[in-house]
């Protein structure tokens, strides 16, 4: 039932277009995002974690697809929000953990 409520409110980022962030190896970090320029949410990206060991990780994040230009509102999960600056080419660095054999996400607004 949770699965369900989580889907229902994010149904339109989630059912909008799709870009993969690293070609999936299963040695590091896999992820992609969801991006709606003209929704409230303008991405939901998701990171994954193959491996047993949990992973801290810097990730470029292209917001180019978002239509965000100079700042971001970030959300881990349904945490706190932080507002971060995009760089000139519609980038931002974010700080990522990820649990071993697990994932996290983040909001993007």
């Amino acid at each position: 039932m949770e699965v369900i409520r989580w889907y229902k409110k994010y149904r339109r980022i989630l059912n909008s277009d799709i870009i993969h962030l690293r070609k999936p190896d299963a040695i590091d970090w896999d992820g992609f995002m969801h991006v709606d320029p003209k929704g409230e949410i303008k991405g939901l990206a998701l990171f994954f974690n193959p491996t047993a060991e949990p992973m801290d990780r810097q990730i470029d994040l292209p917001l180019y697809y978002t239509g965000l230009t100079h700042k971001v509102s970030v959300r881990e999960k349904e945490g706190r929000i932080r507002s971060l600056d995009l760089d000139a080419h519609a980038k931002v660095k974010l700080d990522v953990h990820i649990p071993a054999n697990g994932y996290t996400w983040y909001v993007l607004f």
